[in-house]
């Protein structure tokens, strides 16, 4: 920097005010050094989670051709598409069909059947993307028939860990296929986050005679899209047509220009979570800047003395100061866009393994996070310019106050407190901006904001305490200096408390929700969920296959239940749309929906209370009630007595609403959002059971006679897709506590440039006190207290913040008794605060007697 700094200050149109600032940053104080540092992280922070989270949303819309499988994508539920449809939609453009079915894959010799996600598809398969598979042979190779054997092409799960390899045999109900190729990539499971087993693909010609295509199977229809290059409308007026023509079709309709339905959903706010972080970081460590500049303009009292007495204005001051600062902002923010590229050079590869596409930082948003860093550097700073220009040279020599009028005083405030709403107003907008999520980024900032209020609130209430009790003589002489420091205005109190105490309230309830969702998910959902569940079991055979589940050892109950899908269009005759409903009860009007039909509540149906309305009786045949969730009820607008069109099987089906129930969605019991009445013929479908055993029966070898029986039936081990939402939600867990833990960096940045900025102040005040009489332990032991007074007390508060919030979140997941919070959060925060102790005692100790020994005499 001193390079270009000397040639500035050679030029005689450089203004005076930058020169002025140019000569300090020649060689800058400790203050402007820790500035700049904490600058340099802060920007760099911001600038990655922004850029990096940008870059994987704009990732993830331009992949959705390819997650979605086309430019349209139409799902039909049950029943198979007509000729008509088909026909139609063909003359739109390119057109492919696709079946994806759960079923048992069958090895040729004495193996256990697995579970595994079937996928049928015909010669136009992919419309977009690549199908890559090992050996690298093409795909109609791969799924042709051979001496009268369809071939298959597997998932690396069912290689790797089933022991299976490419020319073996497995057979889907009585059919064989041969393994002709293991799947590499597929491209619509790129972002597939859970899957129930391994992915296999097999010719749709082969596969239409199959049983497993029953009437009433759980079987998914996808027509998918391609549009040509040439083409004239847009995807919305294509969907139009096509509803204006099949209105009772009852498919869902997802367009690639709109994203992945969930998956959008989902990207967008851990995108907004990860940038909300990334401006709470910016804010914590940013804090540092006023501690750091009090430690710089106390340095330099002895040169804005000099510059006042040789006729300097305090403006002319003041701008020399704010070139300073803006330059050592715009050189911050320079610094920070070339680590974010080198950082994103680095971590782009590995996101683009996980994702499956290019992610690399992106810079168009470079303008806002830069108006925003200059913004929040302006806010903060405002005030210790303001005291370092308007000042008196008498002032400065002699540390007089200039007296002042309430008048005076009053103008001057409100003038500052107008500035600072202008750019608090602006520093939302942007922030706003930044997070990129309607309304609800306002929410985010305003939680945000709320808790640094609190915690500003709180450093307030500590320099008061302190100040009040710093009169007390029966406290010790070190106690009561240390008070002093803290209750002194210039003291970075306000700072220091409001930043750590907002990083431990991130990171505590980081930590806690994991301890307690972790301990929900790992201990207590598994003795609320059946232990097997069996599915698409024929209605023929579902008494038969009960007395087998009955006679087999171990078992305690099962529960029974009809299960087909559909979709809810209409309330009272209007159509229902998603944008009528909040957001997060899209899913009950996206596409279809699980329900079922029984003549009286089942024992899981029982606990769930019912708010209005009454259980029909079990004659009620025929007579098209419903009962359905009542948050479902609330945010559609329905009540008792009103009707629901669903659609069924591609026809219109109106029931009326007899109950309303509030479901327990943290149970992973039998129970669905919509309850039908009996109905008599009913209408195709399949048989769900769920079965509970004794709590020392392993589910697997418990079962293995059922599997030997009914080996077509599909049939899911809840304990190991408990454990695949366990490993998910780990990692979760572990991204969310590595970007708190940031957090508490930013908040050690900020203790450290303000213990700095206080020792540098008063460290020469100290060093007279030892040659006064007052020993060297007890100089320390001020800095001691001190320090560990304030980390320890706002540390404190944010445990608790922190842990009242964890356990609210964790409330919505599943029940969290009071043992249970006993038991897992308070060691946890008691270790916690142990270690906040010794960091705050024992760093203020350090920090002190560092700065002491560099005072002249300290040794002698």
């Amino acid at each position: 920097m001193r390079r270009p700094t000397s040639l500035l200050l050679t030029s005689q149109s450089t203004p005076t005010s930058l020169r002025i600032a140019l000569r300090e940053l020649r060689k800058p104080g400790i203050g402007i050094v820790t500035l700049f540092a904490t600058l340099v992280f802060a920007v760099t922070i911001l600038v990655l989670t922004i850029s990096l989270t940008q870059s994987v949303r704009d990732g993830l819309r331009q992949s959705a051709q390819q997650t979605i499988g086309g430019d349209i994508s139409l799902r039909l539920f049950h029943r198979t598409p007509t000729t008509d449809e088909i026909a139609f939609l063909k003359k739109l453009s390119t057109l492919s069909l696709t079946i994806e079915q759960r079923v048992m894959v069958q090895p040729s010799d004495n193996q256990q059947a697995v579970l595994s996600e079937l996928k049928a598809v015909d010669a136009a398969y992919p419309l977009f993307g690549n199908l890559a598979l090992s050996p690298d042979i093409p795909l109609s190779e791969a799924l042709g028939t051979s001496n009268g054997t369809p071939g298959i092409v597997v998932g690396p799960e069912l290689i790797e860990d089933g022991g299976y390899r490419v020319g073996d045999t497995l057979y889907l109900g009585d059919q064989p296929y041969q393994i002709r190729a293991r799947i590499v990539t597929e491209p619509e499971r790129k972002f597939r986050l859970f899957s129930l087993g391994p992915r296999l693909i097999v010719g749709l010609d082969a596969y239409r005679n199959s049983p497993l295509l029953a009437p009433g199977k759980q079987v998914y229809w996808y027509l998918r899209i391609k549009l040509p290059p040439d083409n004239t409308r847009t995807p919305d007026q294509i969907i139009a047509a096509i509803e204006d023509r099949f209105p009772d079709s009852g498919w869902r309709i997802v367009s690639a220009a709109d994203g992945v339905p969930g998956l959008e959903r989902i990207g967008d706010f851990a995108s907004a979570f990860v940038s909300l972080m990334g401006i709470a970081i910016f804010a914590i460590a940013t804090s540092a800047i006023r501690n750091a500049l009090t430690a710089d303009f106390a340095a330099r009292r002895p040169r804005f003395a000099t510059l006042r007495s040789l006729g300097a204005r305090p403006h002319e001051v003041a701008a020399s100061i704010i070139w300073q600062m803006g330059l050592i902002t715009g050189f911050a923010i320079l610094i920070a866009v070339v680590l974010t590229a080198i950082a994103g050079a680095v971590l782009g590869p590995l996101f683009a393994e996980m994702l499956g596409f290019d992610v690399r930082p992106t810079f168009e948003n470079i303008p806002m996070i830069a108006g925003f860093v200059f913004g929040f550097v302006a806010f903060v700073s405002i005030h210790p310019i303001r005291d370092a220009s308007d000042a008196s040279p008498a002032r400065l020599f002699r540390h007089q106050d200039r007296l002042e009028t309430q008048g005076m005083l009053k103008t001057r405030l409100t003038k500052l407190m107008i500035v600072k709403a202008v750019i608090a107003a602006c520093l939302l907008g942007i922030a706003s901006a930044l997070i990129d999520l309607g309304w609800f980024s306002l929410v985010l900032l305003t939680v945000l904001v709320g808790c640094q209020v609190l915690f500003v609130g709180l450093g307030r209430i500590i320099r008061a305490i302190a100040g009040m009790l710093s009169t007390r003589h029966r406290l010790s002489p070190a106690l009561r200096l240390a008070l002093r420091n803290i209750a002194r205005p210039s003291a970075p109190t306000v700072t220091i408390t409001a930043s750590f105490g907002l990083a431990m309230t991130c990171l505590t309830a980081v930590i806690l929700f994991g301890s307690l969702a972790g301990q929900h998910l790992k201990s207590v959902l598994p003795s609320q969920t059946p232990d097997v569940v069996f599915f698409d079991i024929p209605p023929t055979t579902q008494d038969a296959f009960q007395a087998d589940v009955l006679r087999t050892d171990g078992v305690q109950s099962i529960t029974q239940m009809p299960f087909l899908h559909g979709r809810v269009t209409h309330l009272n005759g209007a159509p229902l749309t998603q944008a009528q409903v909040p957001r997060r009860y899209h899913w009950f009007l996206r596409g279809d929906r699980g329900m079922s039909w029984t003549d009286r509540p089942t024992a899981n149906m029982s606990q769930s209370m019912l708010t209005d309305g009454q259980w029909w009786p079990p004659e009620s045949v025929n007579e098209d009630l419903a009962s359905i969730d009542a948050g479902v009820a609330q945010a559609v607008g329905a009540a008792v007595g009103d009707s629901l069109t669903v659609n069924i099987m591609g026809k219109p089906h109106n029931v009326r609403i007899a109950n309303l129930r509030q479901i327990d969605w943290t149970r992973l019991d039998l129970d669905f959002p919509i309850v039908l009445s009996p109905m008599s013929p009913a209408f195709d479908h399949g048989v769900i059971s769920a079965v509970q055993l004794n709590d020392t029966m392993d589910a697997r070898a418990s079962m293995a006679p059922i599997l030997e029986t009914h080996r077509d039936i599909p049939v899911i081990f809840v304990n190991d897709v408990l454990a695949k939402l366990t490993r998910l939600f780990d990692g979760v867990v572990a991204g969310m506590l590595a970007i708190s833990s940031f957090a508490t960096l930013g908040a050690v940045l900020v203790i450290i440039c303000g213990l700095i900025a206080l020792r540098q102040h008063h460290a020469e005040t100290l060093a007279m006190l030892r040659a006064l009489g007052i020993r060297p332990r007890q100089i320390t032991q001020t800095g001691a207290l001190e320090t560990g007074l304030m980390v320890a007390i706002s540390g404190l508060v944010g445990l608790m913040a922190g842990s009242g919030i964890a356990i609210i979140a964790a409330q919505a997941i599943g029940t969290i008794n009071l043992e249970q919070v006993a038991t897992i959060a308070g060691p946890m925060i008691a270790t916690a605060f142990g270690m906040i102790v010794v960091l705050g005692f024992g760093g203020g100790w350090v920090l002190q007697a560092t700065s002491l020994r560099a005072q002249p005499g300290w040794r002698g």
